[in-house]
């Protein structure tokens, strides 16, 4: 089992910074599938630092990523203080409408995110804390 956690700023520095980690994590220890876990955790961080540059352009708050490692899966959560979506439309954040599309590149993220991952879910964790976590099984 292998754990870590990383706490970082809502900015672009982070999102880079994060990148950097997740890519030597799953080239360490060589993850069948680390174009998409790379992917995934840019798209979270992204939405995250978006949500929480939205709400106070300056905050320092942290985003927090929290990725656990077992033999049989990987859990990756990314946690903003952004409030999130509200729960009634968690299922249409997953989803993508081709009909609706404006070509602005916004609002697909989770929709890959949710075909490259064998689960996505949210919580509310509180009034202002807001989490997404994705599970990926290891097939070893």
């Amino acid at each position: 089992m292998m754990e870590f956690i990383l706490n970082v700023n809502p900015d672009t520095q982070a999102i880079a910074y994060v990148d950097q980690v997740i890519e030597n994590y799953t080239n360490v220890y060589n993850l069948p599938f680390k174009r998409e876990l790379r992917f995934v955790v840019h798209e979270l961080v992204i939405n995250a630092v978006e949500a929480v540059e939205k709400i106070e352009p300056y905050s320092q708050k942290a985003i927090q990523v929290h990725v656990y490692h077992s033999n049989e899966e990987i859990k990756i959560t990314v946690t903003d203080e952004a409030k999130g979506i509200a729960e009634k439309d968690w299922d249409k954040a997953l989803q993508f409408d081709l009909n609706e599309m404006d070509y602005s590149d916004r609002g697909r993220g989770l929709f890959f995110v949710k075909n490259m991952v064998d689960h996505i879910w949210f919580e509310n964790i509180s009034e202002t804390k807001f989490l997404v976590g994705i599970s990926k099984k290891i097939h070893v």
